[in-house]
């Protein structure tokens, strides 16, 4: 692979596009141009590898420059480690799907992505846990200072019991949550939980106007309940979450032939 190769960071259309002054992946002297394909245009730099390895300062690198296309219009991210060989390899690959994309971006228009995660502070919820359940309790009390293989069955089902108090407790809230940020949503998904003291994390795409009141709901939450849980409130996103575009980024036969003449 050759020095002309491009790393693709995401599409925006061609009209209205605005210079990039993050720095591509590989430092100041990666520029970030602009590569037309009729009304779709491709975030790219040159590179001279053949692989982007998937280190955290060329991940932040990839997510800068899409969070600065974003401040102009909208953006389709593409997924990280994207390399074409050729400026014909990319416009062939881009061209033919022009109308898809451009409806694509249009349905971005305005809109924003939020990711959204809550967890619990841990010693405050087993307290919460005990104190509802005092029968779970009683059974941990039950079991101090009395040897493991004695205890082995009884310890299985406390665990399973204490499993289903949080379960109960995380679908509660969980709803809870979901019902004070949803009317926001234009759509919303949910993600799977990062570890067991989260109970929700969700990625929201909705109009940028209405950001700042869900912001403020967020904000209220996380305020009124300071002590026993953290939200953790990311915007704006690249939409990630919410575009699904699929590129056959290998060489085609016109490809091919336009970077042989």
């Amino acid at each position: 692979m050759v020095s002309h190769s491009l790393y693709v960071y995401g599409l925006v259309r061609t009209e209205g596009a605005a210079p990039i002054t993050a720095p591509g992946i590989g430092g100041p002297d990666k520029a970030v141009g602009l590569m037309p394909c009729g009304k779709v245009a491709a975030l790219a730099s040159a590179v001279d590898v053949p692989e982007i390895m998937p280190l955290r300062r060329h991940m932040l690198a990839h997510t800068r420059v899409l969070e600065e296309a974003m401040i102009v219009q909208p953006v389709l991210p593409m997924r990280f480690g994207i390399i074409v060989e050729t400026a014909a390899a990319l416009q062939a690959v881009v061209g033919p799907r022009e109308r898809e994309l451009v409806a694509m971006l249009d349905d971005l228009e305005g809109r924003i992505e939020v990711g959204i995660k809550a967890s619990w502070n841990e010693t405050l919820i087993w307290r919460e846990i005990a104190a509802t359940h005092p029968q779970i309790a009683r059974a941990a009390h039950a079991l101090r200072g009395r040897g493991e293989q004695q205890t082995y069955y009884d310890r299985i089902d406390l665990g399973r019991e204490v499993e289903a108090a949080l379960a109960d407790k995380r679908a509660m809230e969980r709803q809870r949550l979901i019902d004070a940020v949803a009317p926001f949503a234009v759509r919303m998904i949910e993600l799977p939980p990062t570890d067991d003291m989260m109970f929700a994390h969700c990625a929201l795409l909705i109009d940028q106007v209405n950001e700042p009141a869900l912001f403020h709901v967020v904000a209220e939450m996380e305020r009124f309940e300071q002590t026993r849980l953290t939200l953790r409130y990311v915007a704006p996103i690249p939409p990630y979450n919410f575009v699904a575009v699929k590129l056959d980024w290998a060489p085609t036969p016109a490809a091919r032939m336009a970077e042989a003449r």
